[in-house]
């Protein structure tokens, strides 16, 4: 029964639709709390979700959570997003951890780019007034009595990300007070603020006993009680909240029994008794005698029939009305409206059929309304897309009440409201302030029912959302989106064409009519040259998809590297359009569909560039887009499994590489790795790209013939001067001469998860130094093992290939070549 239950939990608070009795109850308990909390950190799953649980779910605190970023920047071990689309995982990853441990969610315009050893870096690269005018505007929004951060603002907190964020808190506990600061913000709705203290959660995290921050001076708080009416301790959901990081690997242990929390305070008083002293989270900061209007309501609470107790919330509503109008009158007020929505059972569908939809296409959309208890409700409009429809009279229990429609979607295309305008080096360009701080993403249409019970006008909002009823998973609610007529992609947005080969190459474009094309006529173009023709005589249907190849020649190139964007020429009867994106659609059974639109970019190499050996194995990790690359790079790549991992058959491939963490993702290295030894002693090149050691993502097997630790030191400026610590070293001369013009314009690193090793059998060709530390050696390790070869690298190939990098092209040949 209690698997049975936690599924429903989770089901329910996933949807957000329907809360069951018991959660009701507890539900009412929030009512008499008048006491709000505000947790900083930098990323997706850096928050202290124990502690957000227990505000939330045991104390009752209006619990909110500021990651600075969306975590753009870290690494996926589910999939090959990188970027903005790995923020977009990571943001629903948050929000179904907030949907479990009832915090809300907010984030800053700040762009993660990855490891960062400062928080002067993080800053800079940020711009840290308008990162801190976010933090600042959401504590102006959100009114919090504490603030804590989960980092202290200095080295200890391991990151400069961590540490930036604290350093923000700090800066923004008392900006946030101060009137002179951000004034423009004043006269967007919202008034200064001065929380009460500022603290730190101090922490001793897995797998790091000896960087704990924890000491016994520091305010001390228990936590971890079971909540009979949810049938969960706190532990046992911050665990199940903690679990929905899935792309980085943050499963977590069930913790039943109780912790300790320790604080350490950053700014105002510091607490003696309680983390609150000094706040009245009571009704006496409004007024006392709605509290006494509360407590009989809560004593006659029947979970059998919530419907019940509609009558005295409305009541209790009216009593709050009819105070002086604040902030907490008005959360309140939101709070009861939803509990009778939930009370009444009162349901509001909005869904379709069709997943995407063009602008100017039709877009039928079916509504249902049912009220699921014995009351009554009556005056019931439903509006969506500028339409409303009135229900005469009451509206009888149980009884669905269907209505139907279809409109033109006129809706701007559905893009996450962070990427509609171009992203600046370090962070999201937001334009609307009422949308700084949002953590959703804005649904493309919304149904909307009011009605009134008991002569108090409530109202519900739902998105319209995909219907779709699979055979093994039943009914599945997805986002819809609007999207242009025509959508395209290239097999391959770089095209490499090395200098002198004389030869052509083709790609294919691939054009997806959203909606119907008449004969006409397809321009493909980047700027004003002209790449391709296509000619529609006979149209498209909505919803076909054809392609065609695109040839080049190395004298349509330019010298070197050539990137723009391509667009689509429409010419559809007596129509003409530009068309100029990619549909990406990102999808994982543990977050909703989401899709965005990309431009679409190509990236021509004309440049030096040579290769040895044709056939190349590639072992999956945890996915990344190298093998797109490696075609590119006139690669024959096939993708091997754990039965293909054998001497005899690895013998006909003249290197075999890893993706990205294969180590960590993969159960059957120990099976096999005597096969890829022996593979190498007949002369085999086996390459390693980068792996994690740590507890969150140990290593399956060893994968060196000799001893090799892989370290989590990194060398985080793309722009670091390369050492040829071995300039003769066949690494760094065949088939490809590497200069230091080769390391140009590399993106957002240089390495990661980098090697160590005393052992005489390696060699380390090349050396890169962050600002004020050691040389880092262990970029590349290689030795020779048999007849063949071993290297593992942690140069960030996953980044630099997929973005054209030329340089990167020509290293990593080098380090595919088969040894002499």
């Amino acid at each position: 029964m209690k698997k049975i239950f936690l599924f429903a939990l989770i089901t329910l608070t996933a949807t957000a639709q329907q809360r069951n009795s018991a959660q009701l109850g507890e539900d009412l308990q929030k009512l008499r709390v008048l006491g709000s909390v505000l947790h900083v950190a930098a990323h997706p799953d850096d928050e202290s979700t124990h502690m957000l649980t227990w505000f939330a779910q045991q104390q009752h605190w209006e619990t909110n959570y500021f990651a600075c970023t969306r975590g753009d920047g870290g690494q996926n071990l589910i999939g090959d997003e990188q970027g903005v689309p790995l923020g977009l995982i990571r943001t629903q990853e948050l929000l179904a951890a907030r949907r479990i441990d009832g915090a809300n969610q907010y984030f800053s315009r700040a762009f993660d780019f990855g490891f960062s050893k400062s928080t002067e870096e993080a800053l800079g690269f940020w711009d840290k007034q308008l990162i801190l005018s976010d933090l600042v505007w959401v504590i102006r929004k959100t009114r919090p009595d504490i603030i804590f951060t989960r980092f202290p603002p200095d080295a200890r907190a391991g990151h400069g990300h961590h540490s930036a964020s604290a350093a923000l808190a700090i800066e923004a506990y008392k900006a946030a007070a101060d009137p002179k600061l951000f004034p423009e913000q004043l006269k967007k709705g919202v008034e200064v603020w001065q929380a009460k203290r500022l603290l730190w959660n101090t922490f001793r995290f897995p797998g790091s006993a000896g960087n704990s921050t924890i000491n016994d001076t520091q305010f001390k708080v228990e936590i971890g009680d079971y909540l009979p009416f949810l049938g969960q301790s706190t532990g046992e959901l911050a665990a199940f909240s903690r679990s929905q990081h899935k792309s980085q690997g943050f499963g977590f242990a069930v913790d039943r029994g109780r912790s300790t929390e320790y604080f350490a305070t950053l700014a105002g008083d510091a607490p003696k008794d309680n983390l609150w002293d000094g706040v009245d989270a009571t009704w006496n900061r409004v007024n006392p005698s709605i509290d006494a209007l509360i407590t009989p309501i809560i004593q006659a609470y029947n979970p059998a029939k919530p419907y019940e107790s509609i009558s005295a919330l409305i009541g209790l509503k009216k009593a709050i009305k009819a105070l002086p109008a604040s902030s907490w009158t008005q959360k309140k007020i939101v709070e009861i409206d939803a509990w009778v929505v939930q009370a009444a059972g009162i349901y509001l569908g909005a869904t379709t059929t069709q997943g995407i939809i063009a602008t100017g296409e039709k877009l039928n959309i079916k509504t249902e309304f049912i009220v699921r208890a014995p009351i009554s409700v009556e005056n019931v409009t439903i509006y969506f897309a500028g339409q409303d429809t009135t229900f005469n009279g009451k509206i009888q229990p149980y009884k669905k009440y269907p209505l139907q429609r279809s409109i033109l979607a006129s809706a701007f295309i559905t893009q996450p409201y962070w990427i509609q305008e171009t992203k600046s080096t370090g962070h999201f360009n937001v334009s609307n302030q009422q949308k700084i701080g949002q953590a959703k993403v804005d649904p493309a249409y919304t149904a909307k029912a009011t009605f009134s019970i008991q002569g108090e006008e409530f109202s519900i909002e739902r998105p319209v959302q995909e219907l779709i009823i699979d055979p093994v998973k039943g009914e599945i609610l997805q986002p819809i989106t609007i999207s242009p007529k025509t959508v395209f992609s290239l097999s391959s947005n770089v095209v490499l064409l090395p200098r002198g080969s004389k030869t052509s190459k083709s790609i294919q474009i691939a054009i997806t009519a959203l909606a119907a094309l008449k004969p006409g006529k397809i321009e493909v173009k980047t700027g004003a040259t002209s790449l391709s023709t296509i000619d529609l005589k006979e149209g498209m249907k909505a919803g076909e998809k054809r392609e065609w190849p695109i040839s080049f020649t190395e004298a349509n190139l330019k010298e070197g590297k050539s990137s723009s964007t391509v667009q689509l020429h429409i010419t559809s009867g007596a129509e003409q359009w530009v068309d100029s994106l990619e549909l990406q659609t990102i999808e994982y059974a543990h977050i909703p569909t989401q899709r965005y639109f990309t431009p679409v970019n190509l990236s021509l190499l004309r440049i030096d560039f040579a290769k040895k050996g044709k056939r190349l194995g590639y072992i999956k990790g945890a996915g990344d887009k190298v093998p797109e690359g490696l075609k590119q790079m006139g690669y024959e790549v096939d993708f091997l499994t754990e039965k293909d991992l054998t001497a005899a058959n690895l013998k006909q491939y003249d290197v075999v590489m890893t993706g990205v963490r294969a180590y960590n993702t993969n159960e059957y290295w120990g099976n096999v790795f005597p096969e890829i030894m022996k593979y190498m002693e007949d002369g085999g090149n086996y390459v390693v790209q980068y792996n994690t050691a740590s507890y969150l993502g140990p290593m399956k097997s060893n994968m060196s013939p000799y001893p090799l630790l892989v370290t989590r030191n990194r060398i985080t400026k793309e722009e670091a001067k390369p050492n040829f610590l071995l300039p003769a070293h066949a690494l760094l001369n065949r088939p490809n001469k590497i200069t230091e013009a080769d390391f140009a314009d590399w993106i957002q690193e240089r390495s990661i998860y980098t090697a160590e090793t005393n052992d005489p059998h390696f060699e380390f060709p090349l050396g890169f130094s962050d600002p004020n530390e050691s040389e880092n050696k262990g970029n590349i390790a290689v030795t020779k093992y048999g007849k063949g070869q071993f290297i593992y690298t942690g140069l960030v190939f996953f980044r630099e290939i997929p973005a054209g990098v030329p340089g990167a092209y020509r290293l990593l040949a080098n380090l595919l070549a088969k040894p002499d």
